[in-house]
């Protein structure tokens, strides 16, 4: 009999759910308000656009997300949310830190290899879930970490309690020929993972303390995003009344492009077979934040749960997938289609519901509000700020960053407001300014219609940098992609 993914994810899903016991009064008795530590879970997707999300906006491409519409009812979404990089692993180091990677070399993504290079994070580089775990939460790791592969990297020494997931760049989402699994081939990649061949991709298990090597559990039948799923409903119900913090880093929708055939079905309007693929991966992410939010609220911590879902960094658009037309560029540039992502938080008991913000945030400032909520102290000194004292009626309208930076090897960008330098160090390259509030789609450089707004921007740019390290790792390629009529450049 052929396995029906669908039907197994599905109804071991509801019956987690299901079966989560603990009551309202239970999540009382933790003490005071004042006292109270909130539940922590941070849910990451992979190479995704806000435009992908009916949540930002029903659009011909946007892929229908009631259960993210839930989250967003509950919270704030934040319009202009933006990542530290536009490629994985670097955004990756500064979402854990609070840190612009650059303080640390993290400039460029960890090599694929067994050991990831022998690179990643430093050894002494501080990961905020070190003090959370110092703070009393129990914490946990599921999917992509993508920050290192060797001993002194791994999620269990860096403040998790446990791990399953894979430390590489990407996975199979199941093995190809998995009866229900649909597999499609993409550009500049193919078949890249299609199957789990080699050791360093395949799932495993680890343990804090219990010094044994991380167990490979490689489930190639189960559907990743389902099976990560499953076992953050697992870690919720089985919580109690401890405070704890769950990062929940799904690979979705990064390649390779594989959904399950029930998902695919819904989007029979879509004829291009590849976005129909990816549009059926988004939809199992929503699937996923569904799951979540069922098992907080069953758990009856909901009102006290601090909740944020975002993304590494914009999508894949040279792949022929979402859209770097609404948007420029995509995932490899620093236009805003790659370095703008989806930022929804919510915690119901301290944020406001139903608030769109448009103001310049950055995933720099999760670490201090995650810290901050958890009235953790921190042992290092963040980038970002703590969000939540901004939420309140009076403190609306406060900028909250004057300036934000980017770099990857020759390129860089600077935000200030709604003015955005992007230039490269080439010789001979040429800044470009735009003006957001009215160009959000990059389309006119005002470089020579206001040189000294491109002088001060360069100015602060230049300032920023001499306090970065230079990259600790070389990159590994330059890779040359076409997005929407425009070639990007990006060093990785």
């Amino acid at each position: 009999m052929k396995t029906n993914l669908v039907i197994v994810a599905l109804s071991s899903i509801l019956l987690l759910v299901g079966c989560a016991t603990h009551s309202a009064s239970g999540a009382s008795s933790l003490g005071t308000e004042q006292a109270r530590k909130p539940n922590i879970i941070l849910i990451v997707a992979d190479d995704l656009s806000l435009l992908d999300l009916s949540t930002y906006g029903k659009t011909p491409i946007s892929v229908p997300t009631p259960n993210l519409d839930r989250l967003a009812k509950r919270g704030v979404t934040f319009r202009r949310g933006y990542s530290t990089a536009s490629v994985c692993s670097p955004s990756r180091a500064a979402l854990m830190t609070g840190q612009y990677q650059q303080r640390y070399g993290f400039e460029f993504l960890t090599p694929e290899g067994p050991d990831g290079g022998g690179q990643g994070l430093a050894e002494n580089q501080r990961v905020f879930v070190s003090d959370l775990k110092v703070g009393g939460y129990r914490t946990a790791m599921l999917g992509k970490w993508h920050l290192g592969s060797t001993n002194d990297r791994l999620p269990t020494t860096r403040g998790f309690d446990q791990f399953f997931g894979f430390l590489a760049g990407e996975t199979a989402y199941a093995e190809e020929k998995t009866p229900g699994l649909i597999s499609v081939a993409a550009p500049y990649v193919g078949k890249r993972s299609f199957t789990r061949s080699a050791e360093w991709i395949k799932l495993m298990s680890d343990l804090a303390g219990d010094n044994t090597p991380p167990k490979i559990e490689n489930d190639d039948q189960s559907y990743l995003t389902d099976l990560l799923t499953r076992k953050a409903v697992e870690f919720i119900r089985s919580s109690g009344q401890s405070p704890y913090f769950l990062y929940l880093a799904h690979l979705a929708p990064h390649t390779p492009y594989q959904a399950l055939e029930a998902d695919v079905a819904n989007f029979t309007n879509l004829k291009d077979p590849l976005k129909r693929t990816y549009a059926a991966m988004i939809s199992s992410l929503d699937r996923s934040v569904g799951a979540v939010l069922d098992a907080v609220e069953a758990s009856g911590a909901g009102e006290d749960t601090l909740i944020i879902f975002t993304a590494d960094n914009g999508a894949a658009t040279y792949m022929g997938v979402s859209d770097c037309e609404t948007l420029a560029g995509g995932k490899l540039s620093y236009f805003e289609g790659g370095a703008r992502i989806p930022l929804i938080i919510s915690w119901p008991r301290k944020w406001p519901s139903g608030r769109v913000d448009s103001r310049n945030v950055s995933q720099l400032d999760l670490a201090p509000t995650i810290l901050a909520a958890a009235k953790v102290d921190a042992a290092t000194r963040f980038d970002g700020r703590d969000l939540t004292p901004l939420m309140t009626p009076d403190r609306q309208s406060e900028t909250v960053h004057e300036t934000l930076f980017w770099r990857t090897g020759a390129e860089y960008a600077v935000l200030s407001g709604d003015l955005k330098l992007l230039s490269n160090t080439r010789q001979g390259a040429f800044p470009w300014l735009f003006d957001l509030s009215s160009d959000p789609r990059e389309r006119k450089s005002l470089t020579f219609e206001r040189r000294s707004e491109v002088a001060d921007l360069q100015r602060r740019y230049n300032d920023w940098a001499k306090s970065m390290r230079q990259p600790a790792w070389p990159s590994n390629q330059v890779v040359q992609v076409f997005q929407c009529g425009r070639i990007s450049f990006h060093e990785q």
